[in-house]
C-alpha cells in the first residue's frame, strides 16, 4: 500500500509478541525482533515477508492461516531471542524443528483445553442425571482450566519477565496506533492490555468452542472428541474475525464485550520497566523501517 504521493504508507495497526528478554513486532511487510543482550546492549533483526497467503483475503479461513504464520514466526523469534539473551551465537532453527514445535504446541492446547474438558464432561454426565446440564458445564470447566493454567505459569520468575515484555509490547503498539510519540514517556500513559492479543484470541476461541459444545449436547465419547477437533478450525476462524472487528471498533458495545478479554490479560502481562519499554520501542521502529523502505 502506498500513499497518494507514491511513498509507502505505514500500517494502521501492528501485531507482536513478547520473546525472551525482548519483543517482536509484526507488520504487513515483515517483522522485527529486538532483545536485550547480557551486556545491556540491544540486538535487533528484521525479516521481510514474502507476500500474503492466497487465503488471507477469505474471511474465517484467513484466521487459520494467520494462526499458522503467527506460531511459525513466534517460534523462530523465541529461539533467536533465547540464544541472544544467553550470550550465544544465534543459529536459525531447521524447518523440521519449527514444524515439530508447532505440532507439539497445538497438540498440547487441543488436549488440555478441548479434549480433557470433553472427557471430564462425559464423566459428569455419568454422575448426573441431567445430561444436558452436564454438557453445558464443559464450557465453565474449560475456562477454569485456562485461568488456573495462566495463574500457575505466572508464578514462575521467567514468565513474569516475559509477561512484563508482553505489557511493553502492548503499550508500544497502542502508542503507535494512537499517533503518540514513540518515546518511553508516551508508553507510561497506556495500559498493559490490548484487544488484539494472543490471550484475548485464546479466550474468544474457548468461548466459541464452549458454545458449540453446549449446542451439540450429550454425545458418545468418540463422537464428542471428533466433533471438538473437527470444529476447532472454524472456532479459530470465527475468533480471528471477532478479534479483528473488536480491534478496529473499540467503542460502544465492543468495549463491553471485550472487557473479559482485557481482564484476563492481567494474568499474562506485568508492568514493564523503562528498559523493557525501550526494547519494545526499538522493535517497533525496526518494523516500521521495513515499511518506510518500500
Amino acid at each position: 500500500m502506498t500513499s497518494a504521493d507514491g511513498v509507502p504508507a505505514l500500517p494502521r495497526t501492528l501485531g507482536g509478541q513478547a520473546v525472551i528478554e525482548g519483543v517482536m513486532i509484526r507488520g504487513p511487510r515483515g517483522l522485527a525482533v529486538c532483545v536485550r543482550k547480557p551486556d545491556g546492549e540491544l540486538a535487533c533483526r528484521s525479516e521481510r515477508s514474502e507476500g500474503g497467503h492466497r487465503l488471507r483475503g477469505i474471511p474465517v479461513l484467513r484466521g487459520v492461516v494467520a494462526l499458522g504464520e503467527t506460531l511459525s514466526q513466534g517460534i523462530r523469534a523465541l529461539v533467536w531471542s533465547a540464544q541472544i539473551a544467553a550470550g550465544q551465537e544465534p543459529e536459525e532453527p531447521r524447518e523440521g524443528q519449527v514444524r515439530a514445535t508447532m505440532g507439539m504446541s497445538l497438540g498440547f492446547a487441543a488436549a488440555f483445553f478441548l479434549l480433557l474438558p470433553a472427557v471430564a464432561g462425559q464423566r459428569l454426565e455419568r454422575a448426573m442425571k441431567r445430561r444436558r446440564l452436564a454438557a453445558a458445564l464443559e464450557g465453565p470447566l474449560r475456562m477454569g482450566m485456562l485461568i488456573g493454567y495462566l495463574r500457575a505459569i505466572g508464578r514462575m520468575p521467567q514468565a513474569q519477565r516475559l509477561f512484563a515484555y508482553h505489557g511493553a509490547e502492548h503499550r508500544a503498539i497502542q502508542a503507535y496506533e494512537a499517533g503518540e510519540p514513540l518515546e518511553v514517556a508516551s508508553l507510561h500513559r497506556f495500559p498493559n492490555a490490548h484487544v488484539r492479543c494472543g490471550t484475548s484470541f485464546l479466550l474468544t476461541t474457548l468461548l466459541f468452542s464452549s458454545a458449540a459444545s453446549a449446542a451439540l449436547g450429550p454425545l458418545p465419547a468418540g463422537r464428542r472428541l471428533l466433533w471438538r477437533l473437527a470444529l476447532t478450525p472454524l472456532m479459530v476462524g470465527l475468533s480471528y474475525e471477532t478479534i479483528r472487528l473488536g480491534g478496529s471498533s473499540s467503542e460502544g458495545i465492543w468495549r463491553w464485550l471485550f472487557l473479559p478479554n482485557l481482564a484476563l490479560q492481567g494474568l499474562t502481562t506485568r508492568d514493564p520497566d523503562e528498559g523493557q519499554m525501550e526494547v519494545a520501542l526499538a522493535a517497533l521502529r525496526s518494523a516500521l523501517a521495513l515499511h518506510e523502505g518500500g
